[in-house]
Parts: C-alpha cells; structure tokens; sequence
C-alpha cells in the first residue's frame, strides 16, 4: 500500500535512534495516502528534550517524485506536537474539554488517526486510546466532533445545472472524501473504537441506534467507490507530478460520474440524517 511505502520511506530516512519517537498521522496514519498527501506527524518522546526529533523530522523531504509528500503544518518538526505520553495524555484531556480553545477537535483528530512509523511498537493504540479516553471523560465533545463532520454536505456539481461552456469541477477529496472519513472519526471516537482506518471505523463503530446496519455498510461502499477513483485519477496524472483531487467532470467517464455521485448522496444522506439527530437531542451514548 502507498502508505505503508511512505512510512518505510520516511522511516528510512530518520536518525534510527529517534525513529521509533515518530508518529504518522492523516491520511497516512489512516493508510489512506495517495501520491500528493500531506505528510502529518506527532512524535512521542520520554524526556523533555525534543530537539532531535524535531530536527530529524524538519530535515526530512519527500516532496519529489514519487511520493510528492509536502511536509504538513502538523508535523512534528514542531514543538507542540512532540510530547511525553503523560504530555499527549494532559493535551488530549485539555482538548476534548475545551475544544474551542487550540483547534480541540483538529487535534483530537490528529491523535486518533496516529500510528507509529516504525513497525514492532510496543503500544500501537497509544494516541488513538489517549483521544478515546478524552472523549469518555468529556463526552460533550462529541458534538463539536459531529458538527465538524456536517460541516461539508457531500456533493458533486451537477453538469445541468451549470451554463454549457463550463466545465464543472468536483473536488474529490475536500466535497466527498473529507466528509466521510470525519463522520467516520466521530463515530470511532463515539464508540471508543481505536481504529484508524476509515473502513475499519466504519465498520466497528457502527451503530444501529444512530443508521441502520445497511446505512452503515453503504457509507462503507461510497467510501470505498470514492477512494477508488481518488486513486485512479491520481494513476492518470503525468509522471512529473502527483496530480489532484480537483477534477473536471469532463475528466470522468460517465460510469465514473454516476457512481461517484451515488456515493456522494449516500454520505450526504447520512449527515442529513445525523444532522437531524443532533437537532432533537436524540443521540445516546453507546454502552
């Protein structure tokens, strides 16, 4: 998988002797990479010295070919994302909390899809358990975290609705992806579910009380339609770059477009109803 080769590639590159503090986060983290993703990092360190970290990290680029990684703001190059396990635990406390205050739930979002870069860790969960455990002791978050979710209805422009010499442009990731993975995020975190997949959450935090088990495996399935042509578009792209998710509908095959506007409508149905849920206070707490 791409990201799997990312984190070995990365993993290559770091001092070994800090390797083992860094944390790959994002769509990484998720082991949903495609050529182009940000490359977003945490690291977890044991004493209160974090420069070598963050200097390994900083001098650290894959931004060339073939995996055209930009190195993300949230990278561990960055003091406030290089902490103490007692460090992350406090910060994921203090966010889940307050989550207006330092982009809570940004962060929140970056522990729960955290994995090491390095394989053999002695505890792979650690961040995504630091967040879920957060999020039971301050489950109010949890409509912060949904309301992030809702924020972007899933959508893609219809070719009718726009005047015949334009050509309407829909943004894979950001109007059909993004949506999905952070409803797939809240209902991890609703669920105390330390998975970081979007499939995998998706699937164990499903909860028949919020969607009917067909809703949920039919979220599952536009995921993966919308995944799948994220990747395939990327595939088209030329050799000197890594492409992108803005894409013309003219780019498409007709297939293409009615099975990603299927899948669009599905998330998008799913956050109406959700939304709809939110509105009147019909949500419980699982368990």
């Amino acid at each position: 998988m791409w990201s799997d080769g990312l984190r070995r590639e990365l993993a290559a590159r770091v001092d070994p002797a800090v390797a083992t503090a860094v944390w790959v986060t994002g769509s990484v983290g998720r082991s949903e990479a495609v050529p182009g993703s940000d490359l977003e990092s945490l690291a977890v360190v044991v004493g209160p010295d974090t420069r070598a970290v963050r200097r390994a990290v900083a001098a650290t680029d894959l931004s060339g070919a073939p995996w055209f990684a930009e190195t993300s703001a949230a990278s561990a190059a960055d003091p406030r994302l290089v902490r103490t396990a007692a460090g992350w635990s406090g910060a994921a406390d203090g966010w889940a909390a307050d989550p207006a205050r330092d982009l809570g739930v940004v962060h929140l979002g970056l522990l729960t899809d955290a994995r090491p870069l390095t394989a053999g860790h002695d505890d792979p969960e650690l961040l995504p358990r630091l967040a879920v455990g957060a999020v039971r002791a301050h489950p109010t978050v949890l409509a912060d975290v949904l309301a992030d979710a809702l924020a972007t209805r899933a959508s893609v422009p219809s070719r009718l609705r726009v005047p015949t010499r334009a050509d309407p442009v829909v943004d894979l990731k950001a109007t059909v992806l993004t949506p999905v993975v952070k409803l797939a995020r809240w209902a991890a975190l609703r669920a105390g579910v330390t998975a970081t997949a979007t499939d995998a959450r998706l699937d164990l935090a499903a909860d028949p009380d919020v969607l009917p088990a067909d809703r949920w495996e039919s979220l599952r399935e536009a995921a993966r339609v919308a995944a799948g042509l994220r990747w395939e578009v990327r595939l088209r792209a030329d050799a000197d770059g890594p492409g992108t998710d803005r894409v013309p509908l003219s780019g498409l095959t007709s297939a293409e477009r009615a099975g990603l506007r299927a899948a669009a409508r599905e998330i998008a149905g799913a956050q109406r109803t959700l939304d709809y849920l939110r509105s009147t206070g019909q949500f419980r707490q699982p368990g």
